[in-house]
């Protein structure tokens, strides 16, 4: 077996390793290489990406977390985050004696409210197209009310839900 050349060492597997000064002159052709690529600052790269397409955090900044006040969480519920089949399953089993209600978070997702309590609530968020389902018995009727708390929407006892047009919506009367 022959001596490995100056500069260079041997190991078992045939392979020759750099010595240092090759090292060194990899790593600045490297450092160089990198140096000549055009580089921009984090304010210039946030404007690129507001130009075209929208990313993640920009539909994570335009979302909304719909809300009911007040809120009696002894005996009402809330469920965020639902994906559309989520709200929908959430909308078809609202409990009897409830009015449950849901609204979208700008998102893609929804918020569904289970409701008991008889008591006037305000509305914040609920933006756009949504939907509601009366559980209710003894023909309780709830109301959906504008903002000179007009009934816009009356809502009987029915098995099915209904789309709800939430934009003219600022207050609801359950029962």
């Amino acid at each position: 077996m022959s001596q490995p050349t100056r500069g260079a060492s041997r190991r078992p597997t045939g392979r020759i390793r750099p010595t240092r000064p090759r090292a060194l002159a990899i790593v600045a052709a490297l450092v160089m290489l990198v140096s000549v690529f055009p580089t921009t600052t984090p304010a210039q790269a946030a404007d690129a990406t507001r130009e075209g397409a929208s990313s993640a955090a920009d539909v994570r900044a335009t979302a909304w977390t719909p809300v009911i006040s007040p809120f009696y969480t002894n005996l009402e519920k809330r469920f965020p985050n639902l994906d559309t089949e989520g709200r929908n399953l959430f909308i078809d089993l609202c409990p009897s004696k409830r009015l449950c209600v849901a609204a979208g978070q700008g998102d893609g997702l929804h918020t569904v409210y289970y409701l008991y309590y008889c008591t006037e609530r305000s509305l914040t968020n609920f933006i756009g197209d949504g939907s509601a389902k009366n559980a209710q018995i003894d023909g309780a009727t709830a109301r959906l009310l504008n903002e000179n708390r007009l009934i816009r929407v009356s809502l009987e006892p029915d098995p099915d839900p209904v789309r709800i047009d939430w934009d003219p919506i600022y207050y609801i009367d359950p029962c």
